[in-house]
């Protein structure tokens, strides 16, 4: 691409970029947001050539006169980024990411089987982010083989393989670096497959965070709805304790998404794509319309259902949603401690308080928009009713550990 120069052909530009590269609808909404936020500050200026210096200016505009959330400051430091390298002449990817995925040089061999792998991710379905993570990765992982002397996959050796993946530094790159080798070894690149060379350890991940039903009706009635943010709060912690759904699906909700006529929601899910459906019931529908016919601002060509209630009016995002929830957790008086109180507590709560009514899991995994069945073993983890049934008696301390109680308590002191 030729040289931009002035905002409007960059920011069209980017768009198009965006656009190709797959990132979700929740995302290219917010960066709309921002770059419809950019070109305002421009044209009240009289600004039409862009500039670094500009853009810094942008971002001050976004965060001292907007006052949008820390996430869209973040979001828009990255547009800026995106925007210099557009002006520097750069194109494409090498635009929107930088040299965070800028190529490596490889050997010809490595390059060979880094695109053979890339493409056979993306056949499976990987999303463009994803593709450029394990791209990332990969590459970094093949240009310490080749700094060890190794610049064909035959010649690989485990000694070269656990000494390149040290250097990457962080454990946790296991999770790209072992299914890449075991693509290497299952497409006859490898003769061995060295993806088991490290153990990967999975963290141990928390147990989920539960509410009872008492303490979920607790935050439903502390919501003031004798306001207009508290009739939308209100709307949307109800859609969240009936049903358990993510809050990036919330702030994606549209208007074609409810049947007010025949009692039904039903949407494709913004994490995996699946459709979820339900029905609407009343006191969800009751919350829905009290927000929509009395509260929510008309907005010429926005469908989606949930906006911000100051000007000027835009849709609401998950992170909105989320602070909402935590506040108003705060204020509900439930004693939290250190539970977790966001709007993935709902989703939590409901899954566990389910399985605990010995309610089935497959049940469990439709209410809830999973895939898979395996999807809630994380909740079916703190079934303590069902573990009650079968507790085992604690034996009577014998041998040496004995002797340590005894000494604990003072006994046999020496």
């Amino acid at each position: 691409m030729e040289k931009q120069v002035t905002f409007h052909d960059l920011a069209t530009h980017l768009r198009m970029l965006l656009e190709s590269e797959s990132y979700s609808q929740t995302t290219v909404k917010d960066m709309d947001f921002i770059l419809n936020s950019f070109a305002s500050y421009m044209d009240k200026n009289g600004l039409d050539v862009y500039s670094p210096e500009i853009g810094e200016r942008l971002i001050q505009y976004c965060e001292v006169e907007l006052k949008v959330c820390a996430s869209r400051v973040s979001r828009a430091r990255v547009i800026v980024r995106k925007l210099n390298r557009l002006n520097q002449g750069l194109d494409g990817r090498e635009a929107l990411w930088g040299d965070k995925t800028s190529p490596i040089v490889l050997p010809a061999d490595f390059e060979k089987i880094l695109s053979a792998y890339i493409s056979y991710c993306r056949k499976k379905g990987n999303k463009q982010t994803t593709l450029h993570y394990k791209q990332w990765i990969c590459s970094r992982f093949l240009k310490n083989l080749s700094s060890s002397g190794c610049e064909k996959a035959e010649d690989i050796s485990g000694d070269m393989v656990q000494s390149a993946f040290l250097q990457l530094k962080f454990s946790r790159y296991w999770e790209r670096i072992g299914p890449f080798l075991r693509f290497l070894f299952e497409k006859g690149y490898t003769k061995l497959n060295y993806s088991m060379l490290i153990q990967h350890r999975k963290r141990n991940s928390p147990y989920p965070t539960v509410y009872s039903v008492d303490e979920i009706t607790t935050v439903e009635s502390s919501i003031d709805r004798a306001t207009p943010a508290g009739i939308r709060n209100y709307a949307i912690i109800m859609l969240l304790s009936r049903y358990g759904i993510r809050s990036s699906d919330i702030a994606a909700l549209s208007f074609e998404n409810i049947d007010f006529t025949n009692n039904r929601i039903r949407f494709l899910q913004q994490k995996t794509d699946d459709p979820w459906e339900s029905e609407l019931f009343p006191e969800v529908k009751d919350a829905l319309l009290d927000y929509i016919q009395n509260v929510r601002p008309e907005v010429s060509g926005c469908s989606q259902i949930f906006m911000t209630l100051v000007i000027p009016y835009q849709p609401m995002d998950c992170f909105a949603i989320n602070t909402m929830v935590w506040t108003q957790f705060g204020k509900s008086g439930v004693p939290l401690a250190e539970r977790r109180h966001g709007s993935r507590a709902f989703r939590s709560s409901m899954a566990s308080n389910m399985i605990n009514d010995n309610i089935s899991t497959e049940i469990v995994r439709r209410v809830l928009g999973h895939g898979t069945k395996h999807a809630i073993k994380h909740y079916a983890r703190i079934d303590i009713e069902s573990m009650r049934l079968c507790p085992l008696a604690v034996p009577e301390p014998g041998g040496l550990f004995a002797e340590m109680l005894l000494w604990k308590d003072g006994d046999n002191h020496v």
